[in-house]
């Protein structure tokens, strides 16, 4: 049995739009009487005329979506039933009054610009970095490379005990009686060792200062193989001492050049001493060095003068004076020899300090037991000494005990001459020593052990004799004269070729 379905609700009619009133219609309510007459009434009503026949744009369709309130229906979307404040109505077309339509027309245009002529700029614009394309590819910048560092040395492997006494023994240790003595203390291991290092194989001062004294244990080890190579590769600048044009100098200028004068040894020096952890200072002063002449009796005592440099180290646990300008050679008239004269390593406050004045008296290191600390006027009044060479203190010999102590000796009388060793430990006997003779004229007189550690002779200066010089007997027949003794010495004169060498020398008055 089939149920009737319901009748369907009438579908609701929706009322027409009311009629849009059109802009003809207002044209025409406007009254005839309000139109100015003459030409701005005739361009009014023209204007009128336009804006009435004037047609407007179609309604813009009513966009349907789904409303964003979930109260609202869907049917009442599009009736302008949405939520919310509606959009203002823009304000109703109202026909501008004639009055301002008659002061815009009245209104002169404005005149033309003028046209002014184009002026070239020339501006300083930097240009523009060349293209990549055009400059190539980028080149690449490498980093610096590290500046090479010393590499400690390797721990010891252990050792039997007596080996290390053994080793503890030959190297010696500088506190003892013997080894604290510089002046007879056995450097030969130290100097071989900084002889291995030729200047134009060091790249840098940090390397040359650990090279030369990471294998010594102590400072005065160390320091003397500082003061060693400095005479094996720095010269000394007579070009430029003698013509006067000697440039100020920094280490690594004197490593580079290999030269130098006074303030170039002590400032390399004392750099390579720093490095090393040593305490050390640049001294100057005045040094009776080349062009040094006595100030003679009765002469005013000179103004003092400082053109010299060495240095003061402390080293284990005594300060010392080095001298390793003058320790690297000696001037010969002009000419730079290279001599190595340790004595500027090893003299004792006193001796070094007849030739050195420093401006600053503590570095005399002299005691007031010593006579110190010694005034400019004692040292610079000091009536001259013999003139002594190379060879004095190659043989370990002791300027300050030489005998006759002054330059200048009286003629005509008899003369006390005596040579000692530079330190009480070292060895006197005939097998360790040269022979040394006096010689006046053709006159050779040996001097023979006085009993005192040293020689002696007495010998007989004759007026007018001019020079007395100290000689050493170098070789007999080619061999070296070194231990003969003299009785060998008394066979061979007058029957074999003898060499000798100087020592000192005086003059006669």
């Amino acid at each position: 049995m089939s149920v009737a379905r319901p009748p369907l609700p009438p579908r609701r009619k929706i009322p027409p739009p009311p009629p849009r009133a059109s802009l003809n219609s207002e044209v025409e309510e406007v009254e005839k009487d309000e139109i100015p007459k003459g030409i701005v009434g005739r361009i009014a009503s023209i204007h009128l005329g336009q804006v009435g026949r004037a047609k407007l744009p179609p309604p813009v369709p009513i966009r349907r979506t789904e409303s964003p309130y979930p109260e609202d229906k869907p049917e009442d979307v599009g009736r302008g039933n949405l939520r919310g404040t509606p959009p203002p109505i823009p304000p109703k077309w109202s026909r501008p009054h004639p009055d301002d339509l008659a002061r815009a027309l009245a209104r002169r245009p404005p005149p033309p610009p003028v046209k002014r002529p184009s002026v070239h700029v020339v501006q300083n614009i930097p240009s523009p970095p060349p293209s990549p394309r055009d400059a190539g590819p980028p080149r690449r910048h490498l980093p610096p490379m590290p500046t090479r560092l010393p590499t400690p040395p390797p721990d010891p492997e252990p050792e039997p005990r007596y080996e290390l006494a053994e080793e503890e023994a030959a190297v010696g240790d500088p506190h003892d009686e013997q080894n604290s003595c510089l002046e007879c203390r056995d450097f030969s291991h130290v100097d071989a060792h900084a002889a291995l290092f030729p200047r134009h194989t060091v790249d840098s001062l940090d390397n040359l200062a650990y090279d030369l004294t990471e294998a010594f244990p102590y400072e005065i080890e160390k320091a003397r193989a500082i003061f060693t190579w400095m005479h094996h590769n720095i010269a000394y600048d007579a070009g430029a001492f003698f013509s006067g044009n000697v440039q100020a100098s920094t280490p690594e200028s004197t490593l580079s050049s290999g030269l130098a004068v006074c303030d170039g040894y002590s400032g390399l020096f004392n750099s390579l001493a720093e490095r090393v952890g040593i305490q050390a200072h640049k001294v100057t002063g005045h040094g009776k060095g080349v062009g040094y002449e006595a100030t003679g009796a009765g002469h005013p005592v000179p103004q003092y003068s400082s053109g010299h440099a060495w240095n003061c180290a402390f080293l284990d646990g005594r300060w010392h004076l080095v001298d390793a300008c003058w320790g690297a050679g000696a001037l010969d008239g002009s000419t730079y020899q290279q001599r190595f004269a340790p004595m500027w390593f090893t003299s004792a406050p006193v001796e070094f300090g007849k030739t050195h004045f420093p401006e600053d008296p503590s570095y005399q290191l002299v005691s007031e037991e010593e006579g110190g600390p010694v005034s400019w006027e004692d040292y610079i009044m000091q009536p001259a000494a013999p003139v002594i060479f190379v060879d004095f203190y190659m043989l370990d010999l002791w300027p300050s005990a030489l005998q006759p102590p002054t330059r200048n000796i009286q003629g005509g009388a008899r003369t006390r001459f005596h040579v000692f060793k530079r330190c009480e430990h070292m060895s006197t006997a005939e097998a360790d020593n040269f022979i040394y003779m006096i010689s006046i004229g053709n006159d050779r007189v040996p001097l023979e052990l006085n009993g005192r550690g040293g020689w002696s002779a007495d010998v007989y200066v004759p007026r007018g004799a001019g020079e007395v010089s100290l000689y050493y007997v170098s070789t007999i027949s080619g061999q070296d004269a070194k231990g003969i003794g003299m009785r060998a010495l008394k066979n061979a004169l007058g029957r074999k070729a003898m060499t000798f060498g100087g020592l000192a020398r005086w003059t006669v008055i």
